[in-house]
């Protein structure tokens, strides 16, 4: 009885928080400001997997910056739980160990699923007047991404882009590979390329080019050819290098800044108020983009661009239009004393973040599972999830194999790290579903 009062005064804890201090949290980062009249439409399959829903999302919208220190800490809290929990059923210390290394590897393997499962994530509407546009995206015939062309259309489709470039790592192959019945009206091609400084640049165009044209060359170099090519040139995630300087950047020739970056998150407001400054100094459109590499389905930026008659987004973006950058920011307090206690932190943003209805959800799922359980013998619930894991990281391990036979000689993320991780895992969760017994 005292459970069932536990879990009511933790839904009446949650409601109110939620009641006090939720926000959207839906803001601009160019202007700081709030914009309450922008709406996120988060897909129907959130309704049937939350809470794995809200992990996914948390998980992919983290600070980077942050990510050891919260890991470490999730797991830390799980492992010591478990300790707790076989203390408290007077478990034998081999029954512990799998215990506590399945709850470790649990925890590992969601982390996994996450990245590997094709979880679309927001939806931007109500945006009329305005092309949404990503000009930083990958595909696997970048050397570090595992998606194919058509997962990238799908998800970009999928989180209300209108519009969206191709800018492979040092090669231009994957706009080639748009199937034929998309067509590339609303795709662009481009690249982000390697310089003789040792940074990367973004060469945009609206129509196919060669790598070739503008290898081995400087900045000033690619700059000046793209600019007689009629492209453009953006500066991708500046604060990754801190070099060349904003204003040497400037004086050559730059068409714009990234502000914000999916993959690369960690920037101080300091930064990024340099970058804002520069632009709006030199009346050059800021983005905020996804850079994504297939390593999740979840994003939470996109660049909006009023719209001008029938102009592409191309067109619009030659003529250095304001832009507005929507983010939905989760990423929440960044103190050390915020990872000591992860776990409950995450849990106060979920709250604080999130509508009422998809947090009841979560709470439903959570009793519908305990009550399933709570008559289920440890072993034999370690038994299946475990069976389960090796099963659906079998499967993923053949699909990676067979995706990476279109793009052998050029990947390396596939063959180095999804692979082996794939195996590691499934021949983990076939060594703890054989080490269970009836003694747990």
């Amino acid at each position: 009885m005292k459970r069932i009062y536990t879990f009511i005064f933790i839904i009446l804890i949650s409601v109110v928080l939620n009641i006090i201090f939720y926000s959207s949290n839906i803001i601009d980062v160019a202007t700081g400001e709030r914009l309450n009249n922008i709406i996120l439409q988060w897909p129907v399959l959130r309704f049937f997997t939350e809470p794995f829903y809200a992990f996914a999302y948390y998980i992919l919208t983290m600070e980077r910056s942050g990510y050891v220190f919260a890991m470490a800490s999730w797991l830390v809290w799980l492992v010591l739980g478990t300790i707790i929990f076989c203390r408290y059923k007077n478990f034998k210390l081999k029954n512990t160990i799998v215990l506590c290394c399945f709850s470790f590897f649990f925890f590992v393997s969601l982390c996994c699923a996450v990245v590997i499962l094709p979880v679309v994530g927001p939806k931007i509407v109500n945006i009329y007047g305005h092309k949404i546009v990503d000009v930083h995206s990958h595909t696997i015939s970048s050397r570090d991404n595992i998606s194919s062309m058509l997962s990238s259309i799908n998800f970009h489709k999928g989180h209300g882009f209108t519009d969206f470039f191709v800018t492979e790592h040092d090669n231009t192959n994957g706009y080639k590979t748009i199937p034929v019945d998309v067509g590339t009206n609303h795709i662009f091609p481009g690249i982000q390329i390697r310089t003789k400084e040792g940074v990367s640049i973004l060469l945009l165009s609206d129509k196919y080019f060669k790598y070739e044209d503008f290898k081995d060359k400087s900045i000033k170099e690619m700059i000046d050819l793209a600019h007689s090519k009629g492209m453009m040139v953006v500066m991708p995630h500046w604060w990754k290098w801190h070099r060349p300087d904003l204003q040497q950047l400037v004086d050559w020739g730059i068409d714009g800044f990234e502000i914000y970056n999916c993959g690369y998150r960690y920037i101080s407001d300091q930064t990024r108020q340099e970058l804002i400054d520069i632009c709006n100094k030199n009346n050059l459109p800021m983005f905020g983009t996804t850079d994504w590499h297939g390593l999740g389905y979840m994003m939470n930026v996109w660049t909006l661009i009023k719209k001008d008659g029938d102009k592409t987004v191309f067109e619009l973006m030659k003529e250095k239009p304001k832009t507005k950058i929507v983010v939905h920011d989760v990423k929440g307090n960044q103190s050390k004393l915020r990872y000591i206690f992860e776990p409950f932190y995450f849990m106060y943003l979920y709250v604080t973040t999130t509508r009422l209805n998809y947090i009841m959800i979560s709470f439903m799922f959570i009793l519908v599972l305990a009550g399933l359980l709570y008559k289920v013998p440890v072993i034999r619930t370690v038994r299946v999830v475990s069976l389960l894991f090796a099963c659906f990281f079998s499967f993923c391990l053949l699909h990676f194999v067979y995706l990476l036979q279109y793009s052998f000689y050029k990947n390396i993320m596939i063959p180095e790290t999804i692979i082996p991780t794939a195996a590691s895992l499934i021949l983990i969760w076939f060594i703890i579903w054989g080490f269970c017994d009836k003694n747990i």
